[in-house]
């Protein structure tokens, strides 16, 4: 997302179904051909309209994700989701829903129409996050732009599975609700959670992607930025703005960073009891509080001040031939499209 920005949570979804898939039919006007360039115009066109038409996959997850073998190739988005679920309930005692419904979508286009028909969004909403995001994740629901993906390393739209599917474990601990959780530690723990996904399947190292993370945040690491109040970043308002500010990877690299620093103290488990606190209840201080022995307010200054020293001891490594300035300010997904090369 993000998830591009992943995560970014729309308004109650309208009731699943499975619909019909795009590209489904082609008609037109019947004409004389030579029959060995009918059959291969014929073949060119089916495979063209499976290409272009948008996958509605219904997936299951048993009972069993916990103890099933993970699948021996992962080959697509269904066998992806099907291997990092298990990963998440079997290794993170994460929750899952029992059936998820993936909405892959072959272009930006169908991606931002697929938001409103299928998402439930406005059409001003689904603009705004076609622009800046690769998927998004709902109670139940992921939606995809395959289209954005096309060419990217494994790695990338792998993480972007697992962000994904932190963010609907984020629903399924409480109760089907967003909340009023802080929205660094949602989009934080989402990235958090995928770089150990894509550890654990060998397609990147966690220690780099945390070297990354804190290379980001001492590139950005200026007098010339506002102070960062960590009660305004947990805002999605406050999020967007630090975003359009410092950029993507300064911004989701801080957040990977504090969700680290907790789970070191407090482990996965702290945060399992935090999300989980949301479920009835937007008591979003106090549940900082009980889940993690400490206000915000107490945690931020100690936290950010040593997340700061730590990235300027980090050495500068040239990655990719640097960023072009165009490329800089473009919104890319936490999972990594652009965090590191193709």
């Amino acid at each position: 997302m993000g998830a591009r920005r992943s995560g970014i949570d729309g308004p109650a979804p309208p009731p699943l179904g499975r619909g019909p898939r795009i590209g489904d039919a082609v008609t037109g006007r019947r004409r004389r051909h030579r029959p060995g360039l009918v059959a291969a115009a014929a073949l060119a066109l089916a495979f063209a309209g499976c290409a272009r038409a948008t996958q509605i996959l219904p997936v299951q997850i048993g009972p069993d994700a916990a103890t099933a073998r993970a699948p021996r190739a992962v080959r697509g988005y269904e066998s992806a989701i099907r291997a990092i679920a298990r990963l998440m309930v079997a290794e993170l005692r994460l929750p899952l829903p029992g059936r998820l419904v993936v909405f892959v979508y072959p272009t930006r286009a169908e991606y931002e129409e697929g938001l409103v028909r299928q998402g439930g969004l406005s059409p001003t909403g689904a603009a705004r996050i076609t622009i800046a995001s690769l998927g998004l994740a709902q109670q139940r629901r992921l939606f995809v732009n395959d289209e954005a993906l096309r060419g990217a390393p494994r790695r990338a739209w792998l993480g972007l599975v697992a962000h994904e599917l932190t963010h609907v474990a984020q629903y399924e601990l409480a109760g089907g609700r967003r909340g009023r959780s802080e929205q660094w530690l949602r989009e934080g723990m989402a990235d958090w959670v995928s770089a150990r996904i894509l550890d654990r399947l060998g397609e990147a190292d966690v220690d780099e992607r945390r070297g990354r993370a804190l290379r980001a945040v001492a590139a950005v690491d200026t007098d010339g930025h506002e102070p960062l109040d960590l009660v305004v970043l947990g805002h999605p308002r406050g999020w967007r703005a630090r975003l359009s500010e410092v950029g993507t990877a300064a911004t989701y690299g801080l957040a990977f960073l504090l969700t680290d620093e907790l789970v070191r103290r407090h482990g996965l488990a702290g945060l399992i009891t935090y999300f989980r606190a949301f479920d009835g209840s937007d008591d979003r201080f106090g549940h900082f509080q009980r889940a993690f022995g400490e206000s915000l307010r107490e945690f931020a200054p100690r936290t950010l001040d040593r997340i700061r020293l730590e990235a300027r001891a980090v050495p500068r490594v040239v990655e990719c031939g640097e960023v072009s300035s165009r490329d800089a300010d473009r919104e890319v997904p936490p999972s990594g499209v652009l965090d590191g090369c193709w």
